[in-house]
């Protein structure tokens, strides 16, 4: 993903990560937004980065027309500032949407088109913002996938419509996993642990189980151990999910390529200097976006 390599040299503006993956395909625009470049000032931020944070949702502490701006000002650095928005209210669920009219869907968590001048839009702050396409038919998704919708599948989902409706076929198809909480900082509850328990065979394997770390243990980690298995059991340990690993095996079993899948986005929870975090800022904080449309050719 450009820009990211090196998160401390990132330009101070940088608004608009991108995936070389999907960036080969001239028809085809994309992004995952950061927190720079915008209007908005969240209370808790950097002070470096305070007054231009880039939140693209409608939250309590923000006002309607710094959104408004902040989206134009994203739209305009993708090249997309003529595409129309398409932005669902999330559910955290398995609800997928195929747009082939005018009718533009409301609420759910997965977005499939083949319509262009269409850009459509995953809102996150620690739910991955998973972008698919086929580069054959020239079919895009947008598909918000927290723990929820993860254990319902809905990445392997939305690739199954894809195929059923147009006839897409996963070697020909592309993903772009974005910036999301990663394993490093996802701590769940039991209950999360045997919700994928009882889906997958392989849950164990999208788990790390470790004690939570002491102010001592946080200031001198590598001198403690960290529990990668169920058949190890430290004293009051935590569950640790990772989220990524888990999409990027379902969509492997539906057959995508592991060389198709982009997957090494940065945690939003570990830089606060360029990501939202719901987790984090324990839930008062912005939304970012992933997006994905097909150009128009008139």
């Amino acid at each position: 993903m450009r820009h990211v390599t090196k998160l401390q040299n990132s330009p101070p503006g940088e608004m608009l990560l991108q995936s070389a993956l999907l960036g080969e395909f001239p028809w085809l625009l994309h992004g995952f937004s950061t927190r720079r470049g915008g209007v908005s000032s969240f209370s808790t931020a950097p002070t470096s980065q305070a007054a231009r944070d880039l939140n693209l949702g409608k939250v309590s502490w923000d006002d309607r027309e710094n959104v408004m701006e902040n989206r134009r000002r994203f739209q305009r650095a993708l090249g997309a500032a003529k595409m129309r928005l398409v932005v669902l209210r999330q559910i955290h669920s398995d609800l997928i949407h195929v747009i082939d009219g005018d009718t533009m869907p409301s609420a759910g968590d997965g977005i499939i088109t083949n319509r262009p001048g269409l850009l459509l839009a995953i809102l996150a702050a620690d739910c991955l913002p998973i972008l698919l396409a086929d580069t054959k038919q020239h079919v895009v998704a947008a598909v918000h996938a927290g723990w929820r919708g993860t254990v319902r599948k809905i990445a392997q989902k939305a690739v199954g419509r894809m195929m059923l409706m147009f006839g897409s076929r996963p070697e020909d198809m592309r993903a772009a996993i974005g910036p999301g909480i990663r394993v490093c900082c996802y701590k769940v509850g039991q209950d999360v642990g045997e919700e994928f328990e009882g889906q997958f065979s392989y849950a164990s394997k999208l788990f790390v189980r470790r004690a939570d770390k002491t102010p001592l243990e946080a200031k001198y980690s590598r001198l403690f151990k960290t529990y990668k298995s169920f058949d190890e059991i430290p004293e009051n340990p935590q569950l640790y999910l990772d989220l990524v690993q888990a999409n990027v095996t379902q969509l492997r079993e539906v057959g995508l390529a592991p060389n198709h899948i982009y997957s090494d986005a940065p945690c939003t929870s570990c830089h606060p200097e360029l990501f939202f975090s719901h987790r984090r800022d324990a839930g008062h904080t912005g939304r970012m976006m992933g997006v994905i449309g097909i150009k128009r050719t008139d």
